[in-house]
């Protein structure tokens, strides 16, 4: 029977090995009761674990069908191991081997099912059910010829203790893809927020029907007021308007001459300010100089029903429009670079002056730019201190300008080119034009214009650093002090005035120079600047402190500037004076008439 029995062995190095385990494990058993220790039984449990599988890989590798082993085996471990979803082992069946005996050995392991009686392996499938591991272990007391039968228990058998539970994969959080949003709308247009194409489209189909009713659909410039209103233009951009159009060319527009100019400056002019300097410069530059407003001004001469009076005076035309062009730029212009950008005409307001001019029949209505009797005070103080009547004046001249209350220093200043709003004139001037002298005018009779305060901080900054120091300020009033005592009038000394100077203008910190902003924020800058430029009105606020001008509204209730109170009554002042040298003149020529008369009669 044992020769039997060993030609049944399989040949497999892992069946001998499991073999003779079995066999020592009984021999010990026969000896005395087993004591389980917990964790060796648990060894010993993985061990026989880890052999069944690699049985398994073996038979899989073989792939033969059956294996001749013995019919019974001394040890059969019932093991079901069913994958699941969950991280829990399947179920395992560990059950007591049977009592050797000669033909069945006791060294027979079934993985996943039951040993035949040739100890051959059949697969049984385990239901999901079964998932809780449940064995018995009972040590029973040897016996003589047999192997002792062992109820083998396991209790929360956990699978974790013979391999690491894998770690799990780490998330990868991935940033979520943007939202979808609307594009951000410019808040900055250069040339003007664009209008819709349709509108643009709307007001050049009024204009070619417009130009359908004139001859040959040609105009001139008097049909030019029908095309401006059909094209929702102001009414005096009518020669601007016809000079683009005609290439400043002598001859008739037509429709296809303003269709080509329209949609030119429609694509890149959007609003009223970038369209005028369009129109003005011909789309040349995104900036105006004073001779662009040239011939608008003449045409406004011309057609303007305030200036009819004024139409067969040609001499004085140009004088008009060089007054009218530099007060333009002094109120709007915010520069002295002598150039009015597009930015800086939004905020101004010649444009709204010249889209009124065709409501107000009335141009002495337009303060600030196109008031005639503000021309002729400016014409007029011109005309008094040129001497020779050139058109011209030198520092001589403007030396005796109020009686010469202007200091030399002053003067000198002025000549030197520190205020000259013509960058090519950097140098030491010889003489200045009625353009000069008109900014000198407005600056030196409202001295609460920003233009005025920037043109005064040039006079006293000397040195160009942009900070007025007492030591600049000392060397002006000198001088006015000694008009003054050439005048028999006494004066502080300039520590006195200097302290009054730097209460005036309040400075943080209490300092001794002061910068533009500092002029510019304090409000007794007229008072402040009096005191270095101008000798006769330094010496009226002194002796006329705490008493203010009267306060004096336009027909609209807006309060009168200085500058339009000083035009007033230097108007009304130079009517009377000629009235006096008319009625003078009357009463001369009478006297003369008289005079001939007896002549006459004696003769006879």
């Amino acid at each position: 029977m044992e020769e039997e029995g060993s030609r049944r062995r399989p040949s497999d190095a892992v069946l001998c090995e499991c073999s003779v385990l079995a066999a020592r494990r009984t021999a010990r058993s026969r000896t005395k009761a087993v004591v389980v220790n917990p964790r060796t039984s648990s060894q010993r449990r993985f061990r026989r674990f880890i052999e069944s599988i690699v049985r398994k890989v073996f038979d899989n590798q073989r792939k033969s069908p059956r294996d001749n082993v013995s019919a019974a085996s001394a040890t059969q471990i019932q093991a079901d191991v069913t994958p699941t979803k969950s991280a829990h082992l399947a179920e395992l069946n560990v059950v007591s081997p049977p009592k050797r005996t000669a033909s069945a050995p006791a060294s027979r392991l079934n993985l996943n099912g039951t040993l035949d009686t040739n100890g051959n392996y059949g697969r049984k499938s385990a239901s999901q059910s079964d998932l809780n591991f449940s064995a018995e272990l009972s040590v029973a007391a040897p016996t003589k010829n047999a192997i002792p039968e062992l109820d083998l228990t396991f209790d929360n058998y956990n699978d974790e203790q013979y391999r690491p539970t894998p770690k799990p994969a780490p998330v990868v959080s991935r940033p979520l893809p943007p939202k979808p949003q609307a594009p951000k709308e410019p808040f900055y247009y250069p040339q003007g927020k664009p209008v819709p194409q349709l509108q643009n489209d709307t007001a050049l189909r009024r204009v070619c029907e417009v130009f359908r009713s004139f001859p040959n659909q040609k105009c001139t410039l008097e049909n030019m007021p029908a095309v401006c209103d059909a094209a929702g233009l102001p009414l005096y951009w009518k020669m601007p308007v016809f000079l683009a159009i005609t290439n400043d060319e002598d001859r008739l527009a037509s429709q296809v001459d303003f269709t080509s100019w329209w949609k030119a400056m429609t694509s890149v002019a959007h609003d009223e300010a970038a369209r005028f300097v369009y129109t003005l410069s011909v789309g040349s530059r995104s900036y105006l100089q004073p001779e662009d407003f040239y011939e608008m001004l003449m045409d406004i001469i011309h057609t303007h029903p305030g200036l009819a009076f004024y139409r067969e005076a040609t001499e004085f035309h140009d004088k008009y429009c060089q007054v009218v062009m530099t007060r333009i730029f002094w109120n709007d212009a915010h520069s002295w670079s002598g150039k009015l950008t597009t930015d800086r005409l939004r905020k101004g307001g010649v444009l709204q002056a010249i889209r009124n001019l065709q409501f107000d029949d009335d141009i002495n209505k337009s303060l600030r730019y196109f008031s005639y009797e503000h021309f002729y005070v400016v014409y007029c103080k011109f005309w008094e201190i040129d001497s020779d009547h050139d058109l011209k004046i030198t520092s001589q001249d403007l030396a005796q300008h109020a009686g010469g209350a202007l200091v030399p220093m002053v003067v000198d200043r002025i000549f030197s080119g520190a205020v000259c709003m013509n960058p090519t004139k950097v140098r030491h001037l010889e003489e200045i034009g009625l353009a000069e002298f008109t900014q000198f005018l407005l600056a030196e009779e409202d001295k609460t214009h920003p233009t005025s305060i920037e043109y005064w901080f040039r006079i006293l900054d000397t040195d160009g650093d942009g900070i007025v120091t007492l030591y600049d300020m000392e060397e002006f009033h000198t001088q006015v002090q000694k008009k003054l005592a050439a005048e028999g009038i006494d004066s502080m000394a300039f520590p006195d005035v200097a302290c009054q100077l730097i209460d005036m203008l309040n400075v943080p910190g209490g300092t001794t120079s002061f910068r533009l902003s500092d002029l510019k924020k304090s409000s007794l800058r007229g008072r402040f600047i009096n005191t270095f430029v101008n000798w006769r009105k330094f010496f009226a606020q002194e002796t006329n402190e705490g008493s203010e001008s009267p306060r004096i509204e336009d027909e609209g209730g807006q309060e009168l500037t200085e500058w339009d109170r000083y035009c007033i009554e230097e108007y009304e002042a130079m009517m009377e004076d000629d009235q006096a040298d008319a009625e003078t003149i009357s009463l001369n020529l009478e006297e003369d008439d008289v005079r001939t008369s007896l002549a006459y009669h004696d003769v006879l």
